[in-house]
Parts: C-alpha cells; structure tokens; sequence
C-alpha cells in the first residue's frame, strides 16, 4: 500500500456566503478537481460548488461558495448529490449520481422500525443531473463560475451554462438507457444496492465519460461515453449526440477491474485514471488504475484487466470504518506526478477546526 508525500489542509469558512456549513463539508467531500492555483469541491448533500485557492504555505483556503441554481435550473429542491467534477476549457463540468437511494435503518430504533425504513426508496429528481458552467477571470475574484460570457475565441459567440435536458430519472442519461440490455434492469435499483450509480466523471474535447459505481456485471465495472452539445434552440440546454453503432446517443466501455466499481474518474493526457472500489457500503481496499488511452477510444471497448496498470493502492485497514477515498484530482507543482485524494467519512485525525487534511500520492505508472 501507498505512503502518501504529505498531507494538505483544507480550510473552509463558515461565512462563506452563509451557504455551506464547514463540518457538513468536510465529512461529505464527493468530488474535486484542480485549475492552477484553485481547488473545486462539492458535497453529496449540498447543491453547491466550492472554490478554495493555494496559499504559500501549501494549504487551500480563502472558500467561496457558489450556488448551482445561479448559474442553471435545477430539476427540483432536492440534493444535487454532485459525484463528479471535470475542468475542459472553458467549462467545468459538474455531474451527479442519477441514483435512486434506500433509507438506512437508524441506530436506536426496534427492529420493525428498522425493517420499515429499509423498505422505503426514494428519487431525488436534482440527482439527475449533468451541466456544464463557464469559468472566467475576474480582476477581484480569480476564476469564477458564470451563468454566461462572452467567449474569448469568438467575440460574437456567447458561452452559456446550461445542463442536460429532461428532469429525474425519465430524462436525460437514463431516458437513453432504458432499452440497454446491460443496464435497463438497474435503472430502478438503488445505487448502494449494485444499481446504476454514477460516481465519477472525465471530459477530453466533446467526449465526457461517466464512471459507474454500479452496477458491476460480473465483475466489469462500465464507464458510458457521451457527447453532450447544446440544444439548437436553447443554449442553456443540452442534448446528446448519436455516437453509437447503431443510432444509440452512448458508447459503453467495460473495464475489469478486479470486481470493483468506479468511484471516479480523472483524465491525464489521453488515458483516464479510474479510482476502483466497491460498489456496495461495506469495507474494501481501493485502487487506482491507469487505462492507457481510455480517454480518446474509437470504438465502445472492453477492456481487461492486463490492458489495465495497477498505479498506486490506498491504504485500507480491516475494520476501520471512517476514510472511504471518494475523488481524486491531478496535483500539478511538484517535482514528480502526483494526485491528491480526498475521502468521504474523514477519520478523526484528519478533523480540525473548519477544515480537513486531504492525502498527496505521488503517481507512479
């Protein structure tokens, strides 16, 4: 199992905008990506995006919060569950779990009372969610997220947030799923359950790939190709592009890795980094795969476990139920390539007043 080089700290404010509670965000980390000096985070349980920024001592701070409602409209209230984030200039790409949810049953209830919250399910329309938002420099505030800009190649074209049309789980990604015959039967399963979760997400030019932690068929996880490209006559709308044999508006790829889902995805020149895990909630070690050219592939792709390399394994300890790596983002300023890592669940020692420690691996492979 890996060392990590160090560790790096991450500060958050509580009067960020009033918007977002530090204790909340610290232990509910979902994704992350980095431009430059800045760091982009999002929680599972709030639909916001958070900004921090590079201080000379190495930690991240100075959080500013933004409200994805400002920038496109969400399909209802209810939690985004943002499970992946992609920068490709100019857009950042924000992406959630499109995943059904069993209630948990609660410590301290009797047991039918257990049996009864188990049996419920729920759908949050928000969590079907896929957007796209325009990040521009402003001289006060760095790089912001923008509703729309003009933009910089093209005076007369204007840049526009917009997000995949449909609403809930009969738009969108799934409306075009439900007649696959690898993942129609998991559309309605909770994601927890090996049902259809996605959990991560990649963007090389058009293509944007979404990583799935369930289901896992026989032990292949699924990573689905899109090509999303704004609606003709609604630029804050976005539709999919036909890209497959036979008319579909998806490619699939299908990746053996060991039995394990994918938690997220991170592109680095053309391969794509898969961070590996269970699919379910229970304790497994989790690692990180590099498929050599996964980000640019001409046909849908199925891809075994020698065409895969095994870069880096996380530490995991039998029993411990706290640091659950959750994303990963290339960690660009050292002298080696590395990628940090942040975790759902942090453990204790990595708590402290307002903030939280994230882990530095340098990426081998």
């Amino acid at each position: 199992m890996a060392t990590p080089l160090y560790r790096v700290p991450l500060h958050f404010d509580r009067a960020a905008d009033g918007i977002s509670d530090p204790e909340r965000l610290r232990e509910g980390l979902s994704a992350v990506e980095r431009t430059g000096d800045y760091l982009w985070l999002a929680c599972d349980e709030t639909p916001t995006i958070e900004r921090l920024t590079l201080r000379p001592d190495g930690s991240f701070g100075g959080h500013v919060t933004f409200a994805l409602a400002d920038y496109v409209d969400l399909p209802d209230d209810g939690e985004v569950d943002v499970e992946g984030m992609a920068y490709a200039a100019p857009y950042l790409w924000v992406v959630g779990s499109h995943s059904r949810k069993r209630n948990k049953a609660k410590e301290g209830d009797d047991d039918q009372a257990c049996i009864d919250r188990i049996a419920r399910v729920e759908t949050d329309a928000s969590r079907y969610f896929l957007a796209r938002i325009p990040l521009a420099n402003d001289d006060e505030l760095g790089l912001v997220p923008c509703a729309r800009r003009p933009d910089p190649e093209d005076p007369d074209r204007e840049l526009t947030a917009a997000r995949l049309r449909g609403r809930g789980p009969k738009g969108g990604i799934v409306r075009e799923l439900r007649d696959d015959e690898h993942l129609r039967p998991f559309l309605r399963i909770p994601g927890k359950d090996n049902g259809f979760d996605v959990e991560g997400l990649a963007v090389m030019g058009e293509r944007v790939f979404i990583g799935l932690r369930g289901p896992v068929l026989r032990g292949w996880a699924i990573i689905l190709e899109l090509e999303p490209v704004a609606e003709r006559d609604r630029a804050d709308r976005l539709r999919l592009r036909k890209i497959g044999e036979d008319g579909e508006r998806y490619r699939k790829h299908f990746l053996e890795l060991e039995g394990m889902g994918i938690r997220d995805l991170r592109r680095d020149g053309d391969d794509l980094l898969v961070l590996a895990g269970t699919t379910l909630s229970d304790e497994a070690p989790m690692s990180l795969w590099r498929w050599p050219g996964g980000a640019s592939p001409d046909l849908p792709s199925l891809v075994r476990g020698n065409e895969l390399r095994r870069v880096l394994d996380l530490p995991f300890t039998r029993g411990q139920r706290d640091d659950h790596a959750e994303a990963v983002a290339l960690y660009d300023g050292l002298q080696q390539p590395a990628v940090m890592v942040l975790y759902d669940s942090a453990a204790q020692d990595r708590l402290f007043p307002n903030g939280v420690y994230t882990d530095v691996f340098e990426l081998r492979g």
